[in-house]
């Protein structure tokens, strides 16, 4: 009886042991996980004070995002906000609610401003991109702070709800009347700041109640990247974005850009501020290293994707495979291989990548020749090969190679009676004509957030 006794305590105290080191082996990894710098709530938002008038600045994180006529904005076939293309920010803040009547006499009291129903919380317009730049100029200098209007990318970012963006078609929503006045609800006239319902950044009339000058000279959007880019280097126009109350709903969706004359002035513009992150090192947050590798999950199948060290680094998908492509496109790859998807076209590459930015809530690109040629070189992705080893498709490469050789020697000859021979293209060698054709496997790269 004395030995079973013993016997069931050991097995009680193996059981409990095992428990601990399994519970052990769970919590080191937790415990030695470097931990990500958090922004203390003080520095969330900043609120800023001018005559007795407060106002809120939101701080926006640094991010990418793919800017312009995304799915989650528009079907239409328009030219002003395509093509779209990606974007990258360095942090910044911007005011919570676009600045009002009072705020403005608080900032510049010997010019007043039409206000025809006298509220003094309504936005300010009939204010030109140069009232604008005055505005910001006097506010510098009362506060001490780097004021000025946000750029057209810094607008959209923010609008769309930064790092928070749920893909919503207006600035916190889907339905524009429940976040922004527009023609439909606003009566036709413009409304206290702050009365409808916010984005996912705090945010308040981003959709409609005035449009908003930004800094940018205007100018066509075109594929490439930049990190925070100002809008074109010359130009008449400046940039005014976001619906007004006298917008219709169809035309009030984030990606919509409009351009006016700087020296314009009318009921329906007016602006909010920006603010580039003051250079305190108490405001600043450091920025940990980026990991070696990170997964991107996309209907079920995880997508890995590897570190690239470079100017801009940026991080680089394993082969796009044909299971995947099925997925997110609903119909084969040409090539109709069981594993990597290869021979799709450069467009169904694109809407690929931006169907993927979407469900995976990443912005992701299809990989171009650099990328992919320098991830190569840095031996970080295995250089493409292709499969050669069917015989028969050896045969069939063999035999297609002596056409051609017998082409080569005959062509002196058939030159001399003006004839002609075709040659055929040697598949082996169609593999490799250049990194971006269509014959070429399907990486996509995500950019490391700054």
């Amino acid at each position: 009886m004395l030995l079973w006794h013993n016997i069931c305590y050991v097995q009680g105290v193996c059981r409990k042991g095992l428990i601990v080191i399994g519970l052990l082996c769970l919590a080191l990894p937790l415990l030695a996980r470097k931990h990500k710098p958090v922004v203390p709530d003080s520095l969330q938002r900043l609120e800023i004070e001018v005559s007795g008038i407060n106002f809120t600045m939101q701080r926006v994180e640094g991010g990418s995002f793919i800017m312009g006529a995304t799915l989650d904005q528009t079907d239409k076939d328009t030219y002003t906000d395509k093509p779209a293309h990606l974007v990258f920010l360095s942090p910044y803040y911007i005011a919570t609610m676009e600045v009002t009547v009072q705020l403005w006499r608080a900032v510049m009291p010997e010019r007043d401003i039409i206000n025809p129903k006298g509220y003094p919380t309504v936005p300010i317009s009939y204010v030109s991109w140069f009232d604008c730049q005055e505005f910001v100029r006097r506010l510098d200098s009362i506060t001490g702070l780097p004021f000025r209007l946000p750029t057209e990318a810094e607008w959209e970012y923010a609008a769309r709800g930064g790092a928070k963006s749920k893909a919503y078609r207006f600035a916190g929503g889907d339905e524009a009347d429940s976040v922004g006045w527009t023609y439909s609800c606003s009566g036709e006239w413009k409304h206290p700041v702050g009365r409808k319902l916010p984005n996912e950044l705090g945010l308040y009339d981003m959709t409609g109640n005035v449009s908003e000058w930004c800094q940018d000279i205007y100018g066509p959007y075109t594929l490439s990247t930049q990190p925070d880019p100002c809008g074109a280097d010359t130009g008449s126009y400046r940039i005014v974005r976001g619906g007004s109350y006298d917008e219709c709903v169809a035309n009030s969706h984030l990606s919509v850009r409009r351009w006016y004359l700087p020296e314009t002035a009318t009921e329906y513009i007016g602006f909010r501020v920006a603010l580039t992150l003051p250079n305190d090192p108490m405001m600043q947050v450091q920025q940990e290293e980026p990991p070696l590798t990170r997964s991107v999950r996309i209907k079920g199948k995880k997508l890995r994707f590897v570190y690239v060290p470079a100017e801009d680094p940026y991080y680089i998908s394993e082969e796009v495979e044909c299971a995947l492509w099925r997925k997110i496109m609903s119909k084969d790859a040409p090539n109709r291989s069981k594993s990597v998807a290869l021979g799709m076209s450069k467009s169904d590459r694109t809407r690929f990548a931006e169907y993927c930015s979407r469900i995976a809530d990443e912005a992701l690109l299809v990989a171009s020749a650099e990328q992919i040629v320098l991830a190569e070189q840095q031996h970080i992705i295995e250089p493409f090969q292709p499969d050669v080893s069917h015989k028969r498709k050896k045969e069939s490469t063999r035999s297609i190679q002596r056409k051609r050789k017998a082409v080569d020697k005959l062509t002196p000859w058939t030159e001399l009676v003006g004839v002609s021979l075709p040659k055929p293209d040697d598949p082996i060698l169609l593999q490799f004509k250049t990194a971006d054709d269509e014959s070429r496997p399907l990486r996509l790269v995500m950019y490391v957030r700054p």
